[in-house]
């Protein structure tokens, strides 16, 4: 396959669907504008396999309500051929991933996730739900 190329610092190790839920149709009909997606973010290192593990859970509500529609979540690992180059630790042992990269998984993460959730609501009372365009920095 040829040797690692350092301009690419990582590439994409796999995707998983962790879990997925969507609760039966409310009496009321929700318009598409209606909706919030509630998404959170989470970054596991492994040195040991030179990963990054980015875990993706979103959670649909009606705007301005309690009530869960829908959830997911979804794991994206990403390796990291020269992880011991790119990634230091800090003083309690936890690995310390640069802005720019940590970034760039993220918004790759959040990009799968919404393909994933597009698919998976697809038929479904949710299914003109699409997470919007965000801004990551």
């Amino acid at each position: 396959m040829g040797e690692p190329n350092p301009e690419k610092p990582f590439k994409l190790h796999g995707i998983e669907l962790i879990s997925f839920s969507i609760h039966p149709q409310p009496d009321r009909e929700y318009p598409k504008g209606e909706f919030e997606f509630n998404i959170n973010q989470e970054q596991k290192t492994n040195d040991e396999k030179r990963i990054i593990i980015v875990f993706t859970s979103v959670t649909i509500r009606p705007s301005g309500k309690e009530t869960i529609l829908a959830s997911l979540s979804v794991a994206c690992g990403f390796e990291f051929p020269f992880f011991e180059k790119i990634f230091k630790k800090n003083p309690a042992g936890i690995y310390l991933i640069p802005q720019d990269l940590s970034t760039s998984i993220n918004r790759i993460s959040i990009a799968t996730t919404r393909g994933i959730l597009y698919s998976q609501l697809r038929g479904t009372y949710l299914q003109g739900s699409i997470i919007p365009a965000l801004d990551i920095e």
